[in-house]
């Protein structure tokens, strides 16, 4: 949450936090032969359909306080809504922004509801921000991926360069015309040269971009719908991992 509520601000956005409720977990009450393992007793017992329901509620109301307080902290407007996967679908938009946080356990990103959720969300036509559960830093320069001098996350990368008053670090995949075009384009935006740096990419490969930033302490990667080329979720998902930072992908 506060990573949506900051690049809501620095992109001069609203906040709209969606409670995803699992509808499945209702029906499950219904089984009698549906048990669960109380860690605090030890022991196997039935689900409570009144107790789960009561979770459920609770669960969105701390979801509903913690929007709120993250969205008063950076001065943002901010909606919250409550569904199911199909309507959470509905509701995107394109120019929207989805926020989705990375499972923390390996196997957990594997998982068919994980998997398909990422999938989803970057088949939505909005641009799309994958969130590690435990970030390496909040503060440092804003890293983009540029395949072409009209690279979407060329420009998105030094509006929050700009807005957030870090540095930018260009991650470039061409020739030494595409590096200069894209030089030239990033000053015309705010950015004095001091503030701007450009290492070559050898590929578009995540393990290529990851090379590239093994010396940085970026905050943010950037890079467009089907990065040059490449599985949008496949290359977030690795690249948020590897370095602990979040990936937004944005609209080509």
């Amino acid at each position: 949450m506060h990573a949506a509520a900051e690049l809501a601000r620095m992109l001069g956005l609203a906040l709209h936090g969606v409670f995803v409720q699992e509808e499945a977990l209702t029906d499950l009450t219904a089984l009698p032969f549906v048990r669960e393992f109380r860690l605090s007793t030890g022991a196997w017992q039935a689900l409570d359909p009144r107790r789960i329901a009561e979770e459920q509620r609770q669960a969105v109301e701390q979801a509903r306080r913690l929007l709120g307080e993250a969205a008063t902290a950076f001065g943002i407007s901010f909606l919250f809504d409550t569904g199911s996967d199909k309507l959470t679908a509905a509701v995107f938009q394109r120019g929207d922004i989805i926020v989705v946080a990375q499972p923390r356990l390996p196997a957990e990103q594997l998982a068919h509801a994980t998997a398909g959720w990422l999938e989803a969300a970057h088949g939505q036509g909005a641009s799309v921000m994958l969130v590690p559960q435990t970030l390496a830093r909040r503060k440092g320069p804003i890293a983009a991926v540029v395949c072409g001098e009209a690279d979407p996350a060329l420009t998105v990368g030094a509006q929050l360069a700009v807005s957030s008053g870090e540095e930018l670090v260009l991650l470039v995949f061409g020739t030494d015309a595409l590096v200069a075009e894209v030089t030239a384009k990033v000053r015309a935006a705010g950015l004095p040269p001091s503030r701007v740096t450009v290492r070559r990419l050898e590929g578009v490969a995540p393990e290529h971009v990851v090379h590239q930033l093994d010396a940085s302490t970026e905050r943010l990667v950037v890079l467009a719908r089907g990065a040059c080329g490449a599985d949008d979720a496949a290359v977030s998902s690795q690249i948020a991992a590897a370095r602990s930072i979040p990936v937004l992908v944005v609209e080509a």
